[in-house]
C-alpha cells in the first residue's frame, strides 16, 4: 500500500472509529437512562407522596417512559458531545505541544550543547527532510523509561516527544529505528486519529464526573441538622452514574487500544523499509526488554495518552507471545521483534543500565567528532519513472536517508548554526529574500532596516552574501531546517516576521516562484503554531470537478520547464488526467494568486484525486528529461499544499 492508500485506509479508521464510539455513546445512554430510573425509585421510596406532585416522567410506576428516555438520552448526548467537542477544539488550539507539555516535556531548543540532545536533533532533522515533512519541534520527558511519541492533527503542529532513558540507552541505530517508527505515525496520520481519540474519550470522563458530582452533593442545612449528608437517592443515582461513565471509559478505552495494537506493526515495518536497518528497531525494542525501567513513563496523565507512544508507557512492557491481552494498548515486544527478526530466539538479555550508557556516550561524541570523507561523493540517483516518485511519497528509504545526509553535510556550519536561533533563523529567511539586483536589494533594506528588529537586521547584513551564495538545490532542506526555531518565536515575534517577509516579497510589485514558494512554506507551517486553524475535511472525489484547479497547476508547472511544446503537452496530460482536452489558460489563470486559491481547494481533494493530479505533474516535470530547480521547487509547493510530502528526490 503506498502513501494516498494509507491515507485513505486512515481516513476509513476514523469513520470506524466514530462508528464504534457512537455504540458506546448509545450502550452508555441507555445505561444512563436505567441509572436515572434506578435513582427516581430510591427517591420515589424515600419521598413518598411528595414525588407525586412532581411531573409524569419523575414518577416510577414501569421501567419504560418514552418523555423519561428522550430527556435523559438528550442530556447525555449533549453532555459526551460537549465534553469530547471542547477536549478537541483545546487539543487544536495547542496541537502537539499541548500533549508534550502535559506529560512535562520541556521543548529542546535547536543549539542544545548536550551531544546526545544535538544526535537527536540530526536524527529527526535528517528524517524530516527525507521524509518532505516540516522538522518538527522536539520536547524531551524527563523519565527513565525508553520511549518516545508524535502528536499533532497535521504535520505542521505535530511535535515529537522523547524520553531522557532513550537519549541515554540506545545508540544512533537504535534511536533512529525509534525515530523512523513515529515518523510512519505521522506519514500514515495515525497522529491525527490518536489526537481525535483522546478527545472522544475523555467526553466519556463526563458522566462519572457527574456522577462522583452527585455522590458529594450536600443537601441543605439551612433548616435542620438533620438533613445534612447525601440524600440517599442522589447518593444511588450518583453511583449508579459513576458506575455507568466508568464502564463506557472501559469501552472506548478497549477501542482506543485495538486500533493502536494494528497500527504499531505497520509502524514497525514502515520504519524497517526506512532505514533498511532491521537491527535498528529490533534492538531498541530488545533493549527495552532487558532494561529495568523499560518502556514506562510515570506521569499520571500519562493513561489518556498511553497510546501515543513507542512502547507500553503505562507499566512494563509484555514480553512474551503468549502475553497478548486484548486490553493492551501495544502489541508484546517479543512478538514485534519476532516480525522484525523471525530468526530471533529466547528473550531479550538484560541490560546493564550504566555500561550501556557509556557506551552509548562514546559512539555519540564520537560521531560528532568525525566528518565527511575527503572522497565522499554526492548520491546520484536517475528517476526516469513517475511511478517512482509517487511510491516515494510518504515511503521514504535509506537512499533517501543518505541524499538527505549528504545534503546537509554540504551546507555551511556557519549557516546551519544560523538556523537554530529564532533571532538567526529570522535574518536567514530575510536573506533568502533578498534580490540578486543591486538597485532592487537596496530598497528591500532599506525598507527591512525601518521594520525588522535591530538585532535581526544586524545578523542578516552578516549573513547575507553566504546565503545568497548557497546552491539553488539545497534551499529547500535549508528552509526546513529553520522551522523549530521559528516556531519559538513569540507571537508578537511571529507578526513581524510575518509582515516583513511579505515586505520584502512585494518590494519590486513582482512575486517570484520561489517568493511565492518560500512564504507559502512558512507561513503554511508557522501558523499552526499561532493561530488556531480550522482542519480541511475531504470535499471532492472527483477529480473532474476540480479540472480549472488541475489547469491551473498543471500550466504553472509546465512553464517552469525548458518544453518546446507545452501547449500540446499541457493537452495531453489533460486528456489523460481529465479524460476531455484542455485548452492551454489563460495569462490571468496561469497567476500565484490563482495557484494558491488552487491549492487551498485541493487540500479537500480525497486521497486518490491527489494521487492522480501528482502523477500528472511527475509526467509533466519528466516529459523534457531534465529537471530544474524551478521544478523541484514548483513540485514541492504543489505537493506540501495538498498534505503529500516528497522527499528529496
Amino acid at each position: 500500500m503506498d502513501f494516498f492508500g494509507h491515507q485513505e485506509q486512515a481516513q476509513r479508521r476514523t469513520y470506524t472509529l466514530f462508528v464504534w464510539f457512537a455504540c458506546a455513546v448509545v450502550a452508555v445512554v441507555f445505561a444512563v437512562y436505567a441509572a436515572v430510573t434506578a435513582g427516581l425509585f430510591a427517591g420515589q421510596f424515600f419521598q413518598g407522596h411528595s414525588f407525586q406532585s412532581q411531573g409524569e416522567w419523575f414518577q416510577v410506576h414501569a421501567f419504560w417512559n418514552a418523555s423519561r428516555f428522550l430527556w435523559v438520552s438528550t442530556i447525555a448526548v449533549a453532555l459526551i458531545a460537549a465534553g469530547s467537542a471542547y477536549k478537541i477544539h483545546q487539543l487544536r488550539q495547542g496541537g502537539g505541544a499541548a500533549v508534550a507539555e502535559m506529560l512535562g516535556g520541556k521543548r529542546l531548543p535547536s543549539n542544545v550543547g548536550d551531544v546526545l540532545a544535538r544526535r537527536l536533533l540530526n536524527v529527526v532533522e535528517e528524517m524530516a527532510i527525507a521524509s518532505g515533512l516540516p522538522v518538527p519541534p522536539v520536547y524531551i520527558l524527563d523519565q527513565s523509561g525508553i520511549n518516545a511519541f508524535a502528536a499533532g492533527f497535521s504535520p505542521s503542529d505535530t511535535v515529537m516527544g522523547v524520553t531522557r532513558g532513550a537519549i541515554e540507552m540506545l545508540n544512533r541505530d537504535e534511536l533512529q529505528g525509534v525515530i523512523a517508527h513515529e515518523f510512519s505515525h505521522i506519514l500514515h496520520g495515525d497522529t491525527r486519529i490518536n489526537m481525535r481519540m483522546m478527545g472522544l474519550l475523555h467526553g466519556m470522563t463526563l458522566i462519572s464526573d457527574t456522577g462522583m458530582l452527585l455522590l458529594t452533593a450536600r443537601s441543605s442545612t439551612r433548616y435542620s441538622r438533620h438533613q445534612r449528608g447525601t440524600h440517599p437517592a442522589l447518593f444511588i443515582l450518583g453511583f449508579l452514574l459513576f458506575l455507568v461513565g466508568l464502564v463506557g471509559m472501559v469501552l472506548a478505552d478497549l477501542i482506543k487500544r485495538a486500533i493502536s495494537r494494528q497500527r504499531e506493526f505497520l509502524a514497525d515495518a514502515s520504519a524497517v523499509q526506512f532505514t533498511r536497518n532491521p537491527e535498528g528497531i529490533a534492538n531498541a525494542l530488545k533493549v527495552i526488554g532487558g532494561y529495568k525501567a523499560g518502556s514506562q513513563v510515570r506521569h499520571h496523565d500519562a493513561s489518556p495518552v498511553g497510546h501515543f507512544f513507542f512502547g507500553n508507557a503505562l507499566k512494563r512492557a509484555a514480553v512474551g507471545v503468549g502475553a497478548t491481552r486484548w486490553w493492551a494498548s501495544h502489541p508484546p515486544l517479543l512478538e514485534r521483534i519476532k516480525r522484525i527478526e523471525p530468526r530471533f530466539r529466547g528473550v531479550p538479555r538484560t541490560v546493564q543500565e550504566t555500561d550501556k550508557q557509556q557506551r552509548v556516550l562514546a559512539e555519540a561524541m564520537m560521531g560528532f567528532a568525525q566528518t565527511m570523507p575527503a572522497d565522499a561523493r554526492p548520491i546520484e540517483t536517475t528517476i526516469n519513472d513517475y511511478h517512482q516518485w509517487l511510491d516515494a511519497i510518504g515511503e521514504p528509504d535509506k537512499a533517501t536517508l543518505a541524499r538527505t545526509s549528504e545534503k546537509l553535510q554540504r551546507i555551511p556550519t556557519r549557516l546551519r548554526d544560523f538556523t537554530h536561533d529564532s533571532y538567526t533563523a529570522r535574518a536567514v529567511c530575510y536573506a533568502l529574500l533578498l534580490d540578486v539586483d543591486d538597485a532592487q536589494r537596496h530598497i528591500q533594506m532599506s525598507l527591512l532596516e525601518k521594520s525588522a528588529d535591530k538585532n535581526v537586521f544586524r545578523e542578516m547584513l552578516d549573513i547575507q552574501r553566504e546565503v545568497m551564495a548557497l546552491p539553488t538545490e539545497l534551499r529547500l532542506p535549508f528552509i526546513d531546517m529553520m522551522l523549530p526555531a521559528l516556531k519559538s518565536m513569540s507571537g508578537k515575534q511571529y507578526q513581524a516576521f510575518v509582515k516583513n517577509i511579505r515586505l520584502l516579497i512585494h518590494a519590486n510589485h513582482r512575486i517570484s516562484l520561489f517568493e511565492y514558494m518560500l512564504q507559502r512554506l512558512l507561513l503554511r507551517h508557522l501558523k499552526p503554531s499561532f493561530a488556531s486553524i480550522q482542519l480541511r475535511q475531504v470535499k471532492y472525489h472527483n477529480i473532474q470537478s476540480l479540472s480549472a484547479e488541475c489547469g491551473c497547476v498543471l500550466g504553472i508547472l509546465i512553464g517552469c520547464g525548458a518544453h518546446a511544446k507545452p501547449e500540446t503537452l499541457f493537452e495531453l496530460t489533460t486528456t489523460e488526467l481529465l479524460g476531455v482536452p484542455m485548452p492551454w489558460p489563460p495569462a490571468r489563470v496561469l497567476q500565484l494568486t490563482r495557484l494558491d486559491e488552487s491549492l487551498t481547494k485541493l487540500e479537500c481533494a480525497s486521497p486518490s484525486v491527489k494521487k492522480a493530479l501528482l502523477a500528472a505533474c511527475v509526467q509533466v516535470i519528466l516529459a523534457d528529461g531534465l529537471l530544474h530547480t524551478k521544478e523541484s521547487e514548483a513540485l514541492r509547493a504543489i505537493a506540501d499544499g495538498m498534505d503529500c510530502p516528497i522527499p528529496i528526490m
